[in-house]
């Protein structure tokens, strides 16, 4: 059995998610959008689109997406969190990786 990774994805450069996606299935992955990772989370980026064809869960923070004005652009496959949420997410993990 693989172990729990979560991606805190902070910035607009793909990278963090390219990165998340090599993950072999046994790996449990999730990858978190906020601040301004929080533009891939529109329904037409191809790399988030990908990441749900290899069973990653993306999620995002729900205050980030309202302060940019995106909840009416977001995939709906994307599971919003509040700032309170976060806290589970972590310790849901058995590593946490930061880009």
């Amino acid at each position: 059995m693989g172990k729990k990774v979560l991606y805190f994805i902070t910035s607009e450069d793909i990278t963090g998610v390219e990165l998340a996606m090599e993950h072999t299935d046994e790996d449990d992955v999730t990858i978190f959008l906020l601040q301004n990772a929080v533009y891939f989370a529109n329904k037409s980026n191809k790399a988030v689109s990908q990441a749900f064809n290899q069973n990653k869960t993306v999620v995002a923070c729900k205050e980030h997406i309202d302060l940019r004005g995106l909840g009416n652009f977001i995939s709906d496959k994307i599971k919003l969190v509040t700032s309170d949420e976060v806290i589970d997410l972590i310790f849901e993990n058995d590593a946490i990786i930061n880009m």
